[in-house]
């Protein structure tokens, strides 16, 4: 059962919203696996308003996505839909990189120089979902730093989609390094404000990101045809 201790900031639906948004960011709730509204309710001790709550708003958030037939299911995206997202999301990191280097000030560079020693110290291979939040907080912290509204709304909403891929383009430690590597080499660059090379980096980093996602994709593809074939 939750704890209702009233003197918790979180409500009974903010704290069921962070449970079954956590379970769809680790991979425990599968794309395309039925989260059921009775069930879970059961589960976590509650009655179904608060989780119908928590399910509409990550309906909302793109996570999940309601079907016909009355059920919600983990969202899953196609190949297209991945490249669609990661062509977007390249140019408006793009777009930060630039407006990053235009205003560069020692506030802003102390930031980055802490973000780049927090991706080499503070997560392990093993501790992938943390290392997940950070590479969030990261690109956050450079949209948010642009100052464009409309652009941050945006790289929320595709954000949310691509996370629970963002722990499937990790599955291998050797790409675990290489992200790390990729990102001191984003901030470097920042710093030293070379957008050119700051750019080139972030290329480099989505597009190794996005193939591992549609290598994933193509596997599990293959993986169902041959199950159908059997």
């Amino acid at each position: 059962m939750l704890q209702t201790d009233k003197k918790l900031v979180l409500t009974i639906k903010d704290q069921v919203y962070n449970i079954i948004k956590e379970n769809i960011l680790s991979e425990h709730y599968k794309p395309g696996e039925k989260v059921n509204e009775v069930t879970l309710a059961k589960e976590l001790g509650v009655s179904r308003s608060p989780v119908r709550s928590a399910i509409n708003e990550l309906v909302g958030e793109g996570l999940l996505e309601s079907k016909p037939h009355h059920y919600v299911r983990v969202r899953e995206l196609t190949e297209k839909e991945i490249l669609d997202v990661y062509e977007l999301r390249l140019l408006v990191e793009i777009f930060a990189i630039e407006k990053a280097v235009e205003t560069m000030d020692e506030a802003m560079s102390k930031r980055l120089k802490q973000f780049s020693s927090d991706f080499q110290n503070c997560c392990t291979y093993d501790q992938l979902l943390s290392y997940v939040e950070l590479d969030t907080k990261f690109h956050n912290y450079l949209i948010e730093h642009a100052g464009n509204n409309l652009v941050l709304e945006t790289f929320g909403r595709i954000g949310a989609l691509i996370t629970p891929f963002r722990i499937i383009s990790l599955k291998s430690r050797e790409r675990f390094q290489e992200s790390v590597e990729e990102h001191a080499a984003i901030i470097s660059a920042l710093c030293a404000k070379d957008a050119k090379t700051a750019t080139e980096a972030c290329r480099t980093h989505l597009t190794l990101a996005k193939n591992e996602i549609v290598r994933y994709l193509k596997k599990q593809q293959t993986n169902i045809e041959r199950i159908v074939r059997d």
